[in-house]
């Protein structure tokens, strides 16, 4: 709109420049020609009254004889390439004005004003004077008309395309609600015809993903939950073996059967997890979790503001810290808890150690669930590979994000360095109360 509007504006303004260009030349001509008649006929004592009658706001007339010439200022004269394809079509329509010598000149090469001369038959001249002849002509009355027409046609197109991209944005939430794995609402199916075939499709994607995950979740739930019986008989039996190095390999190999089917259990009840979130002192959280630390003689402290409040899930944001710091313990031995605020409405919590940390091109791979390294950080030291998928993922489900980082070594942190950011405002999901 504002290019047609641009284009449109130039093409009328040069049209109409030259529609009232055109216009003025002409009564131009018949002024010139009319006056020129008038003042040859007349008497030579009635010229310069008959000049002054002729004069008005369009031209300016005045005789002068031809004695009176020498003693005229000599003036510089411009003749611009305008004002000479003038003089031609001027001595071209009207033969008198041919005949009498017409001349036209600006005073200035930029000026506006235009003087001219023609000679009458007994050689006296008449003297004119054209104000704004070459003055540029703008048409703001066709211009504001204009103005407002694609002014009301934007503002109606505004409103037209807000309309339309509404269903699109719903279709693009819920396309973020699936990537961050959060409670599903059906999208409505409203818009156009090609919008609603859309969402009708989403829709039913959505229920069959969802059935399928319900599947999924239940059967490794009830899996799960199914193995506890038979390890609690194994772990019985267990009891009453004689060869004390036989019992010691299967009551380690029971333990490690536990803590897998606990950890299994633990992420697939995280992801519905009733709790609801609510304003939380997080420092409170961490010294809470570093004392209990320091109680066991384990080096852990905390370095930063004494409060802050976060909008979150108490419960989950606690197994969240306490995993990191007791994954910062295991595998190093020293634990440093600091908070940041590098960026208004963000705070950064950040776990810090003092192990091997993991190399670069893990540290993506080991948000998955299941997945393990092959050092330190194997099975044989605990763990199933399910500890930072459900740090990563709790975490998301308060609009934060995870990274991890290599610590500092100046400090004597060089290890993992686990950064948790958190909003300071959060939004809470529909049927949860702050």
């Amino acid at each position: 709109m504002v290019l047609v509007f641009i284009a449109n504006t130039v093409f009328y303004n040069e049209a109409e420049a030259f529609i009232v260009n055109d216009v003025r030349f002409v009564q131009l001509g018949d002024a010139l020609n009319t006056d020129l008649r008038v003042l040859s006929s007349a008497p030579a004592s009635q010229r310069s009254f008959l000049g002054v009658v002729l004069s008005g706001s369009e031209l300016d007339v005045s005789w002068e004889a031809r004695l009176d010439l020498p003693n005229l200022p000599n003036l510089p004269r411009h003749h611009s390439p305008p004002l000479t394809r003038l003089v031609h079509r001027l001595a071209r329509d009207y033969p008198p004005l041919a005949k009498a010598d017409l001349d036209l000149y600006t005073l200035a090469p930029n000026a506006t004003d235009v003087l001219g001369s023609a000679t009458l038959p007994d050689g006296s001249v008449m003297r004119y004077r054209v104000p704004g002849l070459m003055k540029r002509h703008t048409f703001t009355r066709g211009l504001a008309a204009a103005a407002i027409t694609a002014g009301a046609i934007s503002i109606a197109a505004a409103i037209l395309i807000q309309g339309l991209s509404l269903p699109l944005r719903a279709l693009s939430e819920a396309a973020e609600r699936v990537g961050r794995n959060e409670e599903w609402e059906p999208v409505q199916e409203r818009g156009s015809r090609e919008v609603r075939g859309v969402a009708r499709t989403i829709n039913a994607m959505q229920t069959r993903i969802q059935s399928l995950l319900d599947d999924r979740t239940q059967a490794l739930a009830a899996v799960s939950h199914d193995l506890r019986t038979p390890l609690t008989r194994l772990r019985l039996r267990c009891g009453f073996l004689v060869d004390e190095e036989a019992q010691s390999a299967i009551e380690a190999d029971l333990d490690e059967m536990e803590i897998m089917v606990n950890g299994v259990l633990a992420y697939l009840s995280g992801a519905d997890d009733p709790e609801s979130i609510r304003v939380t002192d997080i420092v409170a959280t961490i010294y809470t979790l570093v004392d209990d630390c320091s109680d066991m003689g384990h080096d852990a402290r905390y370095e930063g503001p004494e409060h802050c409040r976060l909008t979150v899930r108490p419960l989950a944001m606690k197994r969240v810290l306490s995993n990191l710091i007791e994954n910062g313990l295991k595998y190093g031995g020293r634990v440093l808890v600091e908070i940041v605020q590098p960026k208004y409405g963000w705070v950064d919590i950040r776990v810090s150690d003092n192990g091997s940390g993991i190399p670069e091109s893990e540290r993506e791979r080991v948000l998955t669930p299941f997945y393990r390294l092959e050092d330190s950080r194997s099975r044989q030291t605990g763990g199933i590979g399910l500890g930072l998928a459900i740090v990563s993922r709790e975490v998301q489900r308060v609009g934060g994000t995870l990274r991890l980082m290599q610590g500092d070594v100046k400090r004597g942190y060089g290890g993992l360095c686990a950064v948790i950011s958190l909003p300071l405002e959060v939004q809470a999901p529909k049927g949860h109360r702050i």
